[in-house]
């Protein structure tokens, strides 16, 4: 299965595997899906000792797959199951996203195809020969928005492979950030930003009304830095400058913020830091999960939730 085969089709149409799994550098988590009702029936978060996945969109990401194996068998123990179908979220920057504005869409699919490759290749001149490229347009006629998923098969293969070593199907490769906007996109005012921070990457997707308007991944350095160049005050220049963006590029005016950290006790300095200098509503990105989940679990499992809702 190549990434996001159902993205075309993903933000109206559910795909329902029996479970989730994401692949991080520094855990692998995973949930187990009621097939009659969708429901959440387990979960679990397991930490790597050693970072057995270094993410690249062009280069090998499974440093080990000796350890990758072993914590996907204890998983499937966590979640009692030993095989069926599985959707995979693999690290942002494994993958390069787009959003294009278009004029008009081609009606068929491979003259889409060609369109998307062409639009492409304008922003990425040298798209390699094994990428995959799969997208989600917005409903209508006349000018609209894309978004695009492209990913390399070698590197999809690379976790495909070690699930399916382990008697499980991937039916769907996707990444966080995609998933996430199903958590954010039932709010009634959709002008706004999804902040997703993870590992040493944030990523910036914007919602519009009109659909998407732009996605970023910035690399804004690792926990625990301080002085002019830490964390949390990069995060907020990447922020400031994406709403400076929009508005001056777009004449949007972005109305809120949603903000999901992989690490719960990062949130509140990261939330306090955007509020000092940036008005606007800003809210984590929440949802109802399993009682005996603890506020650093639903951080951490938002995506794979928001995979199956």
């Amino acid at each position: 299965m190549t990434l996001g085969k159902r993205l075309k089709t993903h933000f109206t149409e559910r795909l329902l595997p029996d479970a989730v799994f994401q692949i991080a550098p520094a855990y692998l988590s995973g949930i187990r899906v009621a097939k009659n009702d969708g429901s959440i029936k387990g979960g679990f978060v397991l930490p790597f000792r050693e970072r057995p996945v270094s993410p690249s969109f062009d280069r090998p990401n499974v440093t080990d797959p000796a350890a990758l194996e072993e914590a996907i068998t204890q998983g499937k123990k966590n979640l009692h199951i030993s095989s069926g179908s599985a959707a995979l979220l693999i690290p942002e920057p494994a993958v390069r996203v787009f959003v294009l504005n278009v004029d008009s869409f081609p009606g068929s699919g491979k003259e889409r195809d060609t369109f998307i490759r062409w639009r492409i290749g304008k922003q990425m001149p040298l798209i390699p020969e094994d990428a995959r490229i799969d997208y989600a347009v917005t409903p209508g006629r006349g000018s609209r928005k894309v978004i695009v998923a492209m990913a390399r098969q070698v590197v999809v293969w690379e976790y495909e492979a070690l699930f399916e070593k382990a008697g499980l199907k991937p039916v769907l490769v996707t990444i966080p950030s995609l998933t996430l906007v199903n958590l954010v996109g039932r709010e009634s005012s959709a002008n706004g930003i999804l902040l997703n921070l993870e590992d040493e990457a944030l990523t910036l997707l914007a919602l519009l009304d009109s659909g998407w308007a732009l996605y970023r991944q910035k690399d804004v350095g690792a926990p625990g830095g301080t002085g002019p160049d830490d964390r949390a005050g990069n995060i907020v220049r990447e922020v400031e400058n994406t709403i400076r963006f929009l508005e001056d590029k777009d004449k949007t005016r972005i109305e809120r913020l949603w903000l999901r950290c992989a690490a719960a006790a990062e949130r509140p300095e990261v939330m306090g830091r955007l509020k000092e200098r940036i008005v606007l509503p800003i809210q984590s990105v929440d949802y109802e999960a399993p009682e005996v989940w603890t506020e650093a679990q639903k951080d951490l499992l938002a995506p794979l939730v928001g995979q199956i809702l």
